[in-house]
């Protein structure tokens, strides 16, 4: 079993920088700044500190993503109304269209990757793995995959 995790965990990389790199002149912002934004989009405002922990990233990797995101008009810092001394961060409309055309040029990809080299049971079983991805992922506490205890 430990070869075929680790052929999965390979697997797994390789496809993750492919999807990242494919038509990268086309993207405006790199993977960590759309993964950043996105987090924004999907879970609505949040401090600094909570896209760190979503992100499983350092608050300081965090304060830079987000000053340039803000530098760029895709997100905006307000006041949080429960912590006087916290900044929530919210997405703007150019953010909105910013992160939708990257989703699309990246999307395009994957789409035509998978109808050129998957037959119809292939697909749904990618994206049953697509989903059991996800499950893993967010069944296994941050603490497990950054190491820290």
């Amino acid at each position: 079993m430990d070869e075929r995790v680790d052929q999965l965990r390979d697997d797994i990389v390789r496809f993750n920088r492919r999807i990242r790199t494919k038509n990268a002149g086309r993207h405006v912002l790199t993977p960590t700044q759309v993964q950043a934004l996105a987090h924004v989009d999907r879970l609505g405002p949040m401090s600094a500190r909570a896209l760190a922990d979503a992100e499983m990233v350092a608050p300081q990797t965090v304060a830079r993503t987000v000053a340039y995101l803000e530098q760029q008009g895709l997100v905006t810092r307000h006041p949080d109304p429960n912590d006087a001394r916290a900044a929530l961060i919210s997405i703007t409309d150019v953010g909105h269209q910013t992160l939708e055309a990257d989703r699309s040029t990246r999307n395009e990809w994957l789409a035509e990757a998978i109808r050129t080299h998957c037959t119809p049971v292939e697909r749904d079983l990618l994206f049953l793995a697509g989903s059991l991805l996800r499950r893993i992922a967010e069944d296994t506490p941050a603490d497990d995959v950054t190491g820290a205890r």
